[in-house]
């Protein structure tokens, strides 16, 4: 298996601080020295929630056990963290010794912090389950064409442990319930290394939609090596695509792989002109890559692209760093070059990686419906 040692070093040196605080506060140390093999094998997770025999009653138990931890355990790192920073930075400042007792005022302002963060942590893990639904409607089709074509786009799910087999049917019935024409999903399917459960594959299998399920790999994805990421994909009944044209009637699809995959792979950088030049039709491209930047020279030779990714940020306030970094905001936007206009959807995504919380970034799944370019007012 290929694990990532940044995944490695997250999970146990968190574990770890965690079970050095135990051990620091407090008296009953045996009981701090048995609990140390439940510290070991929850900073190992992942790794042994994919060892054990798929869709067995103990990885099924064992995954429960997770999704109750781990977002406890991320809370109480924090807090944790809070404390013995709070703590450091008001003895430093008053030129005490770190081991001086604090004051009873210092020790209710420190209340009042943790029970803040508890609070803002609780709102966090229920945003990120709320799926929310957002409806675009775009007059990207030809006058000729069907009067509306609907999409339902979605990006990293990051299916794993710590989302859970039941938020990940929720959002399949939340797809299903949109009756689309077309289903998309933009890249990190997976996460990390964890290559999916049967009861994931499962799920994943009711996505339904007239055209067709569609998706491209994410860097997440890559991580556990992009062919067995695609394995699983491949036999949940969705097709794969790896800078690929694929005419669908009223639009043509292209697929592009994400930089990580394309790494694994050995390709050089792909010439989204090139591909969409050798289109059998004139229908408007829809250009579905995982990372939210442009491709060099692609702007107006694609119609509309779908990208995830960022997460929105995940916390909101991060998401004006990630606009500086990619150089597109989050939700729609219109681009022009000389070749034309394009426009891009850059979506909060469905899952979390890592952090079990969102704040001011919810997750969704997006509705866009295409209608003829005279149907409609443009965006």
């Amino acid at each position: 298996m290929e694990f990532l040692p940044r995944t490695l070093l997250y999970y146990m040196l968190s574990h770890g601080y965690l079970y050095g605080a135990l051990l620091r506060h407090t008296k009953k140390r045996r009981l701090a020295l048995a609990a140390f093999p439940f510290f070991l094998v929850m900073g190992l997770y992942p790794y042994i929630h994919d060892l054990l025999p798929d869709g067995s009653a103990a990885q099924k138990l064992f995954a429960r056990a997770g999704t109750v931890w781990q977002p406890l355990a991320l809370f109480c790192l924090l807090t944790v963290l809070t404390r013995d920073m709070g703590i450091l930075c008001g003895r430093l400042g008053r030129g005490r010794s770190p081991r001086t007792p604090l004051s009873p005022a210092a020790r209710r302002n420190l209340l009042v912090l943790l029970l803040a963060c508890a609070g803002l942590y609780a709102y966090g893990l229920h945003e990120a389950h709320d799926l929310k639904v957002r409806r675009l409607e775009l007059p990207l089709l030809a006058s000729d064409g069907p009067e509306r074509l609907r999409l339902v786009f979605a990006a990293d799910l990051h299916i794993g442990p710590q989302t859970g087999t039941p938020f990940l049917r929720r959002f399949v019935e939340a797809v299903n319930a949109q009756a689309p024409d077309l289903v998309l999903l933009g890249g990190d399917i997976l996460d990390d290394s964890v290559q999916g459960t049967t009861a994931d594959r499962d799920a994943l299998r009711q996505l339904r939609s007239r055209l067709g399920v569609f998706a491209v790999l994410g860097n997440h994805d890559a991580f556990g090596g992009h062919e067995r990421a695609r394995a699983f994909v491949d036999s949940c009944g969705i097709r794969v695509l790896s800078d690929e044209l694929l005419p669908l009637g009223p639009l043509t699809l292209l697929g592009i792989d994400d930089p990580d995959v394309r790494a694994q792979k050995g390709n050089t950088d792909v010439d989204v002109a090139a591909l969409v030049a050798g289109r059998p039709s004139a229908a408007p491209v829809v250009l579905l890559t995982h990372r939210p930047n442009l491709l060099p020279d692609s702007v107006g030779h694609f119609a509309l692209q779908l990208s995830g990714h960022t997460h929105g940020g995940q916390i909101g306030l991060v998401e004006p760093l990630l606009v500086r970094a990619y150089g597109t905001p989050t939700g729609l936007s219109r681009h022009r070059s000389t070749a034309g206009e394009s426009l891009l959807y850059v979506t909060t995504g469905v899952g979390f990686s890592k952090l079990p919380i969102r704040l001011g970034a919810p997750p969704e799944i997006v509705v866009i419906d295409l209608v003829p370019s005279a149907a409609a007012s443009r965006p």
